[in-house]
This record gives C-alpha cells, structure tokens and sequence, in this order.
C-alpha cells in the first residue's frame, strides 16, 4: 500500500503496528490445527489457499516451513499431492526471495531449503507410486534409495566441514548406513561410506556392501566386488578379487570399466589375475597401471612388454592407460598401431622422452588440414611443453581462423594451455566474444574451467560471468557440473543463488532420492554450499539431511494407516 501524503502513511503504520504479525501467528496457529486432525475434516478453502495468501503477504519463510512437512503432504489423491506441490513451490519461490535479500546462505535458510527440497523430492516420488491408487503401491524401495542417496550426500557434506565437526556429520552418514545399508540396491553407496569409515566399521561396511554385490545380477556387480576388495584385509580381498574375475568371465572392462581403482583394490586384482591367459591379464594390467604402488607397476609394464603381440589392447581406454609407461621399445611398437593408440597419449610419451619433434609431426599428421582439429592436437601438445618450447604462433594463428563459438569450445577443452599460450585477458575475452544462443552451454563451462586456470585475481571475475551466463541462458543444467567446480572463487551471493535456482529443481529425475545424490543434488552442490553459507550452513543441512529418512518414514505410515 502507497500513500501520497507522508502523515496518512505515518497514521497508517500507527495503527496497523502489529498486525502483520498477529495475521501471521494466526495463520500457523490454523496450519498446526490441520496438520493435527484427520485429513477428512481439514477445512478445504483454507488447505487449498493458504500458501497463496502467505506469499502475497510477504510471509517469514518460518511461518511457511509447515507446508514441508509430512503432516501438510499427504498422499491421499492425486489431486491432494498436486496442491500440495503447488505450495512447496510458493515455499521455494519465497526461499529464493530470501536469498535474494540476505545475499547469502544463512543456517536457517540453508536448512529450509534442504527441508522444502526433500519435500518436493518426496512428493515426486509418491507421484510416481501412486499409493492412493494401489494399497500394494511400494514405497519400501524408494525410501531405501533415498537412504542410501542420505548416506552419500552427508558424505559429501563432511568433506566440507572442517575435522571436528566432520566427524558428527560422518557418524550420521554411519547411522543410516548400519540400519539399513543391508537392503540397499547399491553396492557403490555401501562402499562409498566404507572408504569414509576407519577401522573396524570400514570393514564392517566393506562386507555388507560385499554382500549386495553377490546378490546383485547386474553387470556392474564384478567392478563393484573389486572394489569392495581394496577395503578389506589383504587375504580376504585376494579372494574376492578372484571371485570378481571369475563373475566377469577374466572380462577387463568388466572388472576395472575405468581409471579410479583404489591402490588395495589394484594390487589384490593384480595378484588375484595372475592366473588369466596372457591377452587377458595383458589387458587386465593396462587398466590397473596408475593404481598400482611404483614397483608392482614397474613389474607390470615388464610383463606386457613380455606378453606384447600386435593390436594386444582392444580399445583406446586400454591403450591410453599403457600409453604414460611405455618404454621406448614398447613405444615404437605403439606408434605403428596408430590409430588405435591414441595420439594424443603418445603424444605425450614422446614429450615425456624428449622427443618433442616427432610429438609435434605426429599429432598434425593425423589431425589433417581441418585449422580446429590442428589447434586441438597442439593445445594438447602445448600441455605438455614446457614454457618457451610451446608452438605458440602457429596456435594463435590457428585460433584466428575458427568461428567465435570453435574459438571458445577449444579453450573449454583446453583452459590451462590456452590460458599460458594465448594469455589470461586474451583467453577471457576470447570466451565472452561467443555470443551465439547454440554457444551458451560452450560459454559457461568455458568460463567456468577458465576459473580454476587463471591466474587467482582473475579467478573470482570468471567465476562471476559464469554463473551470470547460466542464469542469462536459462539455467542450462548440462554445465552445473563445472560450475559446481568453480565454486570456491564465487562471491557467497552468487553461490547461493546458484544453489537455490538448481538444488532439486534441476535434476533430470526428480525424487527424494534425487534430492541428495545425483545430478543437481545436495551432494553434487555440496561445495557451493559451502561457498555460500560456511561451515555452519552446511552443518545445518547435514541436520536436515538427518531426518529426512524419519520424515519419510513417517509419512509412509501416515498413508498405510488412513
């Protein structure tokens, strides 16, 4: 309300001193008397209006909080659910209100948030079971999702916190983990919180994730037996290392699909494929290269020198693990195998040998005369090389010649190299001159490795066009994954904004279990919320995290007993 004259607004403001805040404490006075009755004498009007009348007033987030909990989201139609979604997003539209305003993450706000989210979450996940329709409709499966995604997501958390409180955070993550990790789905979550965990429990944990991956028919089960090995005692693990080999049939993608084995799980696997006919173990041990302690690996790279016959590797991923350990006479094989060696690997053998030279002929020779394909082999190259030794003229020139939007993708491959070959301002203003709508997800993540590549006084400027790209683009949630890792240099206004814009809302799979792990989740966004309220906002979500598995739990009841 506006006045024209300041005494009509002076007289106004006298006598409605007070009001608002009698309105408001009557409002929760009428949410706490539905929440407590039988859904069958919960007067409709208000059920159905209330939100709406508190966000028009500009209601305090505490006063709306109500509608995040199990006694408001009730299951009992479609219809009930869908109105009381429609309030969780008023609530959620105030949360970002408040951001807004403080400009900043408080404890309180970062609880609410993670409270409204698990709501939101929850009610995505009855949604799509329907418990109203069906009495046998199953909400067992998803609540033990949703513990496992509870355990990883405090996880997360604790990695963020500094070592005194870590240890409170980790001992929620425990909690779940020893009442029902047993039934998870997912061995991967189990042995996520085992490698959080010391000591006796880490072995404890370790087993019971063991125990799923038996049960488990699925194809991951030989990777995830793997890597339940490298948690256990050194005999127990040999012997589950050789059950995994005998699960995947010796297959190597099978047992180790990726970079990233733990050093107790390559060494058990190791000695426990010892056994395989050579192109097997050949292939076996191409995978477990970086993981293995420097003498094991010494002996490895021995081996497949042994064992080596023409095209041995199947695929490029086996060839690039060998590839930084190659010895020179493995490396002249190598290159006659190309290109099912990757070039850019040798590549960067040949720079690791001296053999600059050839590095360079070799990765121009087969990027033929395409000006990005060239700039792309060179930026690699340029990786490699020292300063002072990296063919800087030829990849300005090259750059010149791509269109802005080439121009960008190729510095988003390559920000560290383009950052020393090109310049910090020139790789920066490089990035901002793609302007182009089908450029803006290559802008975004552009700017946001530029982050962590540039010199620190720059990083901070970077960080803010990147979260200003992704908001002016539409919140592209392809890029938050790089965005998420930009967050330390962020300013604490705009991580939170980035946080309340896509925790939740921007996943692909909504669910309760979505909601803390998984793309947009609590867990991925673990590090901005950091950045955006400390410590002590994300103490107070690990709180929220904590009872979301009992609010569920709750509300499940509360569904079977009306």
């Amino acid at each position: 309300m506006s006045f024209q004259h300041e005494a009509l607004r002076v007289a106004w403001a006298q006598r409605s001193a007070g009001r608002g805040e009698a309105i408001d404490a009557r409002y929760r006075g009428a949410i706490a008397r539905c929440t407590a009755e039988s859904s069958r004498r919960l007067p409709a009007y208000f059920r159905r209006y209330a939100s709406a009348h508190l966000a028009l007033g500009g209601a305090p987030v505490a006063s709306m909080l109500a509608f995040a909990e199990p006694s408001w989201v009730r299951p009992v139609s479609a219809e009930a659910l869908a109105r009381a979604l429609i309030d969780l997003r008023r609530l959620r539209d105030r949360l970002k209100e408040e951001v807004e305003r403080c400009r900043s993450l408080t404890p309180d706000l970062a609880a609410a948030l993670v409270r409204c989210a698990a709501a939101q979450g929850a009610g995505a996940t009855l949604g799509d079971a329907e418990p109203w329709a069906s009495p046998d409709a199953d909400l067992v499966t998803p609540r033990l999702d949703a513990d496992a995604a509870r355990a990883l997501s405090l996880v997360a958390l604790a990695a963020e916190v500094s070592p005194s409180p870590r240890a409170g955070v980790l001992e929620k993550a425990f909690e779940i983990a020893d009442r029902t990790g047993a039934r998870w789905s997912s061995p991967s979550a189990l042995i996520a919180v085992a490698e959080a965990a010391e000591g006796e429990r880490r072995t404890r944990i370790a087993r019971a994730a063991l125990d799923v991956a038996r049960r488990s028919d699925g194809g991951d089960a030989p990777r995830e037996l793997v890597a339940a090995a490298g948690l256990l005692p050194e005999e127990e693990a040999q012997e589950v290392a050789a059950e995994a080999i005998a699960r995947a049939g010796g297959a190597p993608p099978a047992l180790v699909p990726g970079p990233g084995v733990s050093e107790a799980s390559a060494v058990a696997l190791e000695r426990a494929s010892r056994s395989l006919p050579a192109p097997q173990r050949i292939r076996v041990l191409a995978r477990l290269l970086a993981g293995l302690p420097a003498a094991a690996r010494a002996r490895a790279v021995q081996e497949i020198e042994r064992s080596w016959a023409p095209w041995c590797f199947e695929n490029e991923a086996e060839a690039a693990a060998v590839a930084p350990y190659l010895t020179e006479p493995l490396l002249e094989r190598a290159l006659e195998e190309v290109p099912v060696w990757p070039v850019h690997a040798l590549g960067a053998r040949l720079v690791a040998l001296g053999r600059e030279d050839e590095a360079r002929a070799l990765a121009l020779r087969w990027a033929g005369s395409s000006a990005g394909y060239q700039a792309d082999a060179l930026l690699r190259l340029g990786e490699r090389l020292p300063p002072g030794r990296r063919p800087e003229k030829e990849i300005k020139a090259l750059i010149e010649e791509l269109a802005p939007e080439e121009r960008c993708d190729s510095i988003k491959e390559h920000p560290s190299a383009s950052v020393a070959i090109l310049g910090a301002e020139a790789a920066l203003r490089t990035v901002e001159d793609c302007n182009e709508l089908s450029g803006s997800y290559v802008r975004i993540v552009a700017l946001a490795r530029l982050a962590r590549a540039l010199p620190e006084a720059m990083r901070a400027e970077a960080a803010r066009r990147a979260v200003l790209a992704f908001e002016a683009g539409g919140a592209d949630a392809d890029a938050l994954g790089d965005l998420c890792d930009a967050a330390p240099w962020m300013s604490p206004a705009d991580a939170a904004r980035l946080l309340s814009t896509c925790l939740f809302d921007a996943s692909g799979s909504p669910s309760l279990a979505g909601v803390f792990q998984g793309w947009a989740s609590l867990a991925q966004l673990a590090g901005v919320l950091r950045r955006a309220g400390g410590e002590e906002a994300v103490l107070a979500a690990s709180d929220e995290v904590a009872i979301a598995g009992r609010w569920l739990h709750k509300m499940a009841i509360s569904q079977r007993d009306q």
